[in-house]
């Protein structure tokens, strides 16, 4: 398995992911198994697709981390939630039936957890109906990623039900899924402005967190609704909106464990697809931010704690800093494929060289050097990634405990809200 940009790709190679149409939510252009031939290439060309995954069976390994029917159920979140806001947007909000949302999220939840391996984030949905149905749909996927490696704090972290009840993720999922719901409702000027700069200081956006609370309250189930008012809090106090009353009668924002954790959670999938995505390119392919680059600014922020960094944990076991299958450079020049990915050392994945291939219009194992394990290399590290210099972008953990998902210290169990919406929430 190989991610190749479509100008690499030669007639003879085989598809191992779908390729969606780009201006087409919910159509597939080419299944796996497709041979590319030359008018396929041409049309995917003129269709502006970017990057395809090819079947490389020397890369066979990589094939682990890879799922067709994992990447199939990300697309149809993202179509799924296109076709909500459509209806919201025509004024049909009144006759959906929410029940249906929660049977898609569940059956994504399935998908990932028969796929253990391959519950990743991989490959990026490139297409949606809009740039707020794809936000939408990333967060959600990503959310879930999250939930379901986060099955010892969620325990943790919901006392009052039962620990079966606990690590059960669909009502995080469907709270992501509806999370921007309130947008929909937001001026069309603030709207306009917000996408432009990202600028969260305008009270009428702050606003879309608390009227898609009310256009879903009592709709869907309390935690999934706490969620959505919940995810732009941060955890040191930062954030909004102000729905804690002090003893002095002023209305300040929550902090830590006083933010239910499917909040958290999504608070993070959230900011990671915000700062992939920025506003300059909003959700188009080549003005993206490398992966890696984002996780190291969302490291710090942990750090910081203004985000949960026992979920932060979550998001490096969920979304590897260079994926397996994709192309880097090293800083000896040499160009390599990923083949693993590591959580407790990010930025330290095997790497196999890959040679030009001359005149042949095939890879195969000619084409592979030296395998570098850069974990144990000192003198070599990434320094290219995804058309990007991310020679200062590389970052390890503290200590040992920092990356390890096991070691749970969160910051503290839901406190009471004396007053506020969503007080009731397990």
């Amino acid at each position: 398995m190989l991610r190749l940009g479509t100008t690499s790709a030669k007639p003879g190679m085989t598809l191992a992911l779908p390729v969606f149409h780009p201006m087409s939510p919910g159509h597939v252009l080419l299944r796996p198994g497709f041979v590319l031939d030359e008018p396929a290439l041409r049309r995917l060309s003129e269709l502006q697709v970017k990057q395809l995954w090819i079947r490389y069976p020397a890369l066979d390994q990589v094939m682990r981390y890879i799922s067709p029917e994992v990447v199939m159920q990300q697309h149809e979140v993202a179509v799924l939630v296109g076709r909500l806001l459509e209806r919201v947007r025509d004024g049909r909000f009144a006759e959906l039936d929410f029940r249906s949302y929660a049977c898609s999220v569940r059956q994504m939840v399935s998908t990932l957890a028969e796929a253990k391996s391959a519950a990743l984030l991989i490959s990026d949905v490139v297409n949606g109906e809009t740039p707020l149905a794809l936000h939408s749909g990333a967060v959600c996927f990503l959310s879930l990623l999250m939930g379901l490696k986060l099955e010892a704090c969620l325990i943790d972290q919901r006392p009052k039900v039962s620990p079966s009840a606990a690590r059960q993720v669909e009502n995080l999922g469907v709270g992501a899924l509806l999370h921007d719901l309130g947008m929909q409702r937001v001026p069309s000027d603030a709207l306009e402005r917000w996408r432009a700069t990202m600028d969260w200081a305008d009270p009428r956006i702050e606003a879309h967190v608390g009227v898609g609370y009310e256009m879903v309250k009592g709709r869907i189930e309390p935690t999934a609704a706490t969620a959505i008012l919940q995810h732009h809090q941060r955890c040191d106090g930062s954030g909004f909106p102000r729905c804690m009353e002090t003893e002095d009668g002023e209305l300040v924002p929550m902090r830590a464990g006083q933010i239910h954790v499917f909040a958290r959670v999504l608070a993070i999938a959230d900011t990671f697809d915000y700062l992939r995505n920025p506003p300059e390119g909003l959700w188009q392919e080549h003005h993206r931010v490398p992966v890696v680059r984002v996780l190291r600014r969302m490291l710090a922020m942990a750090r910081s704690r203004i985000i949960d960094p026992v979920a932060f944990k979550a998001l490096l076991w969920a979304v590897p800093a260079y994926s397996p299958g994709s192309i880097v450079r090293l800083n000896n020049g040499r160009r390599g494929v990923v083949l693993t990915f590591d959580p407790f050392h990010p930025c330290k994945p095997v790497v196999r060289h890959v040679r030009h291939s001359g005149t042949s219009n095939m890879l195969d194992e000619d084409c592979l050097g030296e395998t570098y394990e850069l974990l144990k290399r000192d003198d070599l590290s990434i320094v290219e990634a995804e058309g990007h210099d991310v020679s200062k972008d590389q970052f390890t953990h503290a200590d040992q405990e920092e990356f390890d998902i096991r070691v749970i210290r969160p910051p503290g169990r839901i406190a009471p809200v004396r007053r506020g919406p969503a007080s009731g929430a397990a």
